[in-house]
């Protein structure tokens, strides 16, 4: 019973920015470290000044982001449904969604597993690979992806499902414990081992794998007081887990599918220019994470707060929560602009000391931190649709942004304006994408009071 009512304090009497900061701080934490983590990779491999190798993880990255979308997929979506259920004090529905979040996390990972294994040289010169970095991708894909995604994708998606009921440290531990092992062991196994690429790898293998172990024996531990429970038992034939689930979780995947698209597309168009061009792009980019981790941090953990009080219909308390976690979010991008504007090159620089790479991932990035206030909106809005279960407008809003109006467009601007064309299209679609979903936020907001006047 204190379990429950410690919840219901946060859900619904705690100050909302006290809430917020609850439950955001340490997710904000935890999705910087993971891309500092990111950036280890980056920044270790750098220091061996081989623009192949480089390349090589560049190359990997987009069928690394497939775990992401994974577990987005599955621990966002079980999130979102845990917080609903939440709302509506429904704990046995609770059991069956982290049971098939589980469930599936481990049977899709290992398929995805098995199907890169099968097609993984031809994957990475789909993906821009050339007989000069083909040996270091393949070396780069087998530890990460091929025996990586399933401690991969069940460690973020246990992450999500441990937040979703108000254990936002417990859950942001984990991660950030994987990201710190592998910033100490990335150098041992690059240069102590003397493994390159491949030490890179391992060295994330490991750091996922030790992360996961932690969420488990976590669970075993507080199996008597948690809400969750993970047992096949739970589950049953007729039940709609599955689809309540999926759909939440929907946005999230396409948001990491588009994007592994999208950073595909780079990969190819740069190939056509130069080594230099792609390890450019992919630095500039790592920086640029920086703004959209602090975004998503705040995205997710305010994901339980806004489905909680959806579903008691705590309007009132919901929209305080947006409000608040807008302002902090489009601020902290702003100062963000401003430094990567004024000191693009000490930044870049931090990475790798290749002079034609420094000038490319400077002008880079000046390019592409334009609109990052625009996509902290677009993330807030996103997690408000999918905290809602409004399916529809959350999959427009991540589509237009990613995938479907950002491919065409970098292959219509490098025609133009070659190879900064590539990186212009972002800031013009992020714009476009941002006022279709404010759009799509006040046409909600609007319905939703329609209908509480007309029941």
């Amino acid at each position: 019973m204190t379990v429950i009512n410690d919840k219901q304090y946060l859900f619904e009497k705690m100050k909302v920015p006290k809430a917020v900061m609850y439950l955001v701080i340490p997710t904000i934490i935890s999705q910087l470290i993971t891309i500092i983590y990111n950036w280890a990779d980056i920044f270790f491999v750098g220091q061996l000044n081989d623009t192949f190798q480089m390349a090589a993880i560049t190359i990997c990255y987009p069928a690394f982001m497939m775990t992401t979308a994974l577990s987005n997929l599955l621990g966002i979506g079980g999130a979102s449904a845990i917080s609903r259920a939440l709302g509506n004090n429904n704990y046995d529905k609770i059991k069956k969604i982290s049971t098939m979040s589980l469930l599936l996390s481990i049977v899709l990972s290992i398929l995805y597993s098995f199907i890169v294994l099968i097609l993984n040289k031809p994957l990475l010169y789909l993906l821009g690979a050339d007989n000069d970095t083909i040996n270091f991708a393949q070396e780069y894909l087998f530890w990460v992806v091929i025996i990586g995604s399933l401690p991969s994708v069940v460690n973020y998606s246990l992450s999500h499902l441990i937040r979703a009921t108000g254990k936002s440290q417990s859950a942001s531990i984990g991660i950030a414990m994987g990201g710190i092992i592998n910033i100490i062991l990335d150098p041992i196994f690059i240069f102590v081992f003397k493994l390159d690429v491949s030490g890179a790898a391992i060295a994330t293998f490991i750091s996922n794998l030790l992360a996961c172990i932690y969420f488990i024996i976590y669970l075993i531990i507080t199996r008597k007081n948690s809400i969750l429970n993970f047992s096949l038992k739970n589950l049953k034939f007729k039940d709609s887990v599955i689809f309540d689930i999926i759909s939440s979780g929907l946005s999230s995947f396409f948001l990491s599918l588009m994007a592994l698209f999208s950073n595909a597309s780079i990969n190819k168009l740069m190939s056509g220019y130069s080594a230099s061009a792609i390890s450019g792009v992919n630095i500039a980019k790592k920086v640029d994470l920086c703004i959209i981790a602090f975004a998503q941090g705040f995205a997710q953990g305010i994901l339980p707060l806004i489905g909680y009080n959806f579903a008691s219909k705590n309007d009132k308390r919901m929209n305080k929560i947006i409000r608040f976690s807008m302002i902090v979010s489009i601020t902290f991008a702003g100062v963000c602009v401003v430094l990567f504007s004024i000191f693009p090159k000490q930044i870049v620089s931090i990475f790798i000391k290749d002079e034609q790479t420094v000038i490319y991932a400077s002008n880079f990035l000046r390019i592409l931190c334009i609109s990052m206030p625009l996509t902290s909106m677009i993330f807030i809005f996103n997690t408000i649709f999918q905290a809602t279960k409004q399916t529809i407008r959350a999959l427009i809003t991540i589509l237009l942004r990613k995938g479907f109006i950002d491919i065409p467009l970098m292959i219509l601007l490098n025609h133009y304006i070659p190879i900064y064309g590539i990186v212009i299209s972002q800031p013009i679609v992020d714009c476009t994408a941002s006022i279709i979903a404010i759009i799509l936020y006040i046409t909600f907001i609007k319905n939703k009071k329609g209908k509480i006047v007309t029941n």
